[in-house]
């Protein structure tokens, strides 16, 4: 038994290192992996940078597990140098633990195609084959007891395993039909969805469910004596399938298994969808052939892109199906003869060793399909560069069902990508081998070729490996050729080395200018113009051409050489300094509204008459300042004050005065009633000094804090103002303000002084 184990075992690392099969994770997520990302995401076709995609031959190869290490440095070094391997010397010693294995995992991609409709729609083909092989929850302390059996001698092992184990291998086949479209394309915003249905064909199954195995290893002789044990084999296999398993790999095997009589069917498939955020989506479109928006489908154009997948829906359903029970005790006495080839063999060695067997015919078995969930995000980070992150969720993975389902994992994938050359390093954490895996994918042309755990290849303590190969045919697609790039496609272009126009199917045309006028007839052959003036350019349209337009950029007249008279006074604009009001011709087109000799523009007083020595303004005083700069214009005052009264030195004082004889209440804002005579009196100013406006400031003495004394001041100063207000003054002739004991004009170390400090200070000032 050592010997077919561990040579199968062998026979199985050795092939697929040789083969390199594909993983995909390194290039999958590329914009340019074409029919490769449609096994990831059926809506990755639509809106492809491919026209046509196909696969001709792919493989894929991956191992893993929860808890065992292998050395495959040595065991392939072995391999090739040694006639015998023992599995023992590759193997970490492990005791105590459950064991999830998948060994051999093998994927073969047929030929699958797809081919772009349109922009929007696109539609696929594709065939694949798997053997899905998965042993979960076997106890480590029996593996390690048969595994390290094989390289000890003289001792025997405890094979003791009362936890329920589970054995799937699965061989099925699938052809599918995918079909994608664009849901929306707003410009910024880019959806996509796509579906793969699917036709599965079963080709063989075997299922172990397994309760307990109680006995004693012996490496000497190589046998095993059971105490009890208690596992259920249900399978098709009827006779043997060696060849047929073990070249399915090839082409002939693949059509074998694929279009051969099925041992089971099923249906099911795969759905998708990808958002694209596309921030500068307009400048992806170009001009050709006459069209000014051409989609331009060779470029990617998203910042960022999200893509959710749920892959392998379905089950297929077994008949025919031989249940064998398997209870009690027996010896098998030499390990190294027993024959896993037949069933039928299997069955006998097993009744000879002395075990209880239960047999059933043609029940059924249900087989699940390992459904997952696949969220992935790329970015764009530079010119050529993403960064890719997925994240992938098994769906169905009942171990105690029938059934095979991947491990649920996390990658991020940093990969420079051209149309010609993909290469991408994916660091992938996977939940079954609880490890961090890295690999290198490289697409060369045709040639895809990688590992998405290299480390396996690297180290003496690896959990799992992968390898991946795969060639296919792929058409991009391309912007059409313009030799001579006058935006006329050489399709079309009936003269393809030299420039021309779209309407001229890419020739020059006679009209050089392109103004529909020939040149011969054209007074402007190089400029283009209009037919009204003779092929010369005439930008404002009123007929003359620019070179002899005086206003080329404005509609005008005939009578003004081109240009127009806006108020339709007989100046044209470019002579009127008042374009936009009607005037005369002795005033450069400006109007007179006083009739008083002066031009408005030049007149202060526009609207009342007056000389030209006061600018065209009156003095309606007579004070010898006119009126358009007399601020009191009816009244009689200097030019140094601009025309208004001067502050008689009486009223000075008594505004002085009643600075300090304004009395409040102690430490209030309310005004004495004994001093509304005094502001009275100032009313009686305010009003007759009506062009003047007044500030009123509030002072304090220092007594008291700071902050108070500054409320009473500015509460005191509006006290007077709203006197005033109450009295007829207008409320906008008055300002007040108040300043604390910021201000004072006294010491504030004496009464007295403090006494004028108290003070509401009054100003008039011109408005």
């Amino acid at each position: 038994m050592k010997k077919y184990f561990t040579l199968a075992l062998f026979y199985l690392l050795i092939s697929t290192y040789q083969t390199n099969a594909q993983g995909y994770l390194g290039v999958a997520n590329s914009n340019y992996s074409a029919i490769d990302g449609l096994f990831l995401n059926p809506s990755s076709i639509a809106d492809s940078r491919h026209k046509f995609s196909l696969n001709l031959y792919s493989i894929n190869a991956f191992g893993n597990n929860n808890e065992l290490s292998f050395d495959y440095r040595n065991l392939i070094k072995d391999g090739r140098n040694k006639d015998s391997i023992q599995l023992g010397r590759y193997l970490k010693s492990i005791v105590n633990k459950n064991i999830d294995l998948t060994l051999p995992f093998l994927e073969v991609r047929g030929p699958s195609l797809f081919y772009s409709i349109n922009k929007k729609n696109s539609i696929g083909l594709i065939t694949r084959m798997r053997l899905l092989n998965q042993f979960n929850n076997f106890d480590g302390q029996v593996f390690n007891a048969l595994a390290h059996g094989y390289v000890n001698t003289g001792n025997a092992f405890a094979v003791n395993d009362k936890s329920p184990y589970y054995w799937t291998s699965h061989l099925v086949t699938d052809l599918g039909i995918s079909y994608a479209t664009v849901l929306l394309d707003n410009g910024k915003n880019f959806l996509k969805a796509g579906v793969t249905a699917k036709l599965y064909r079963g080709s063989a199954i075997v299922f172990m469910d397994g309760k307990n195995i109680d006995g004693t290893y012996y490496p000497q002789p190589d046998s095993l004596a059971v105490n009890s044990v208690d596992f259920t084999l249900k399978t098709d296999i009827k006779n043997d399938k060696a060849n047929q398993l073990n070249n399915f790999n090839s082409y002939s095997g693949f059509y074998d298994q694929f279009f051969g009589k099925s041992a089971a069917t099923g249906f099911g498939g795969d759905l998708g969808l990808t958002y694209e955020y596309r921030p500068d989506a307009e400048s992806y479109y170009y001009t050709m052939d006459g069209d000014n928006h051409v989609y331009d489908n060779t470029v990617n154009k998203y910042k960022f892109k999200v893509t959710a997948s749920v892959l392998d829906i379905g089950y297929l359903k077994y008949k025919n199906i031989r249940e064998l029970h398997v209870t009690g005790s027996g010896q098998l006495p030499n390990l190294d003869n027993f024959d896993f080839s037949n069933y039928s063999v299997v069955k006998q060695q097993l009744a000879d060793a002395g075990f209880t067997l239960d047999e059933r015919f043609n029940k059924t078995l249900v087989v699940n399909m390992p459904t997952s969930a696949v969220i992935g995000l790329d970015v764009k980070a530079a010119k050529n560069i993403y960064v890719n992150a997925t994240y992938l969720q098994s769906v169905v993975n009942k171990k105690e069902s029938a059934g095979n389902y991947y491990a649920s994992q996390v990658s991020l994938v940093p990969r420079y990508e051209t149309r010609l050359f993909d290469v991408g390093i994916p660091i992938t954490y996977n939940a079954s081998s609880k490890d961090v895996k890295a690999g290198l994918g490289f697409r060369i042309g045709f040639l895809t070729i990688g590992s998405d755990d290299l480390l396996g290849l690297t180290s003496s303590k690896s959990k799992g490996f992968n390898f991946y190969f795969g060639a296919r045919i792929n058409i991009a697609n391309k912007k059409p050729k313009d030799s001579d790039k006058d935006l006329v496609s050489d399709k079309h272009d009936n003269c393809k080395f030299e420039k021309g126009v779209w309407e001229y199917k890419g020739c020059p045309i006679p009209d050089t200018d392109g103004d529909g006028i020939l040149d011969k007839d054209d007074l402007c052959p190089t400029v283009a113009g209009v037919k009204s003036a003779q092929g010369c350019p005439d930008k404002d349209g009123d007929g003359i051409a620019d070179n002899s337009d005086l206003c080329p950029d404005v509609f005008g007249a005939a009578q003004f050489n081109g240009c127009p008279d806006t108020d339709g006074d007989g100046v044209p604009d470019k002579d009127d300094k008042c374009p936009n009001e009607k005037g005369d011709v002795k005033f450069n087109g400006c109007p007179d509204t006083d009739g008083d000799g002066i031009a408005d523009p030049d007149d202060k007083c526009p609207k009342l008459v007056g000389t030209l020595a006061n600018e065209g303004c009156p003095d309606t005083d007579g004070d010898g300042v006119h009126d358009g700069i007399d601020k009191c214009p009816t009244k009689v005052g200097p030019a140094s004050n601009s025309g208004c009264p001067v502050i008689s030195v009486e009223v000075k004082k008594r505004l002085a005065f009643a600075a300090t004889a304004i009395q409040f209440d102690f430490g209030k804002a309310t005004i004495k009633k004994n001093s509304n005579k005094l502001l009275d009196e100032i009313v009686a100013i305010l009003n007759e000094y009506s062009d003047y406006n007044m500030t009123i400031d509030g002072h304090t003495d220092n007594v008291g804090d700071d902050a108070s004394n500054l409320i009473l001041s500015k509460n005191r100063a509006a006290a007077v103002r709203d006197y005033f207000i109450s009295k007829g003054i207008v409320a906008e002739r008055l300002v007040s303000e108040g300043y604390g004991e910021s201000k004072p004009v006294e010491t504030n170390k004496t009464a007295a002084g403090r006494a004028k400090n108290r003070r509401v200070d009054m100003d008039l000032k011109l408005k």
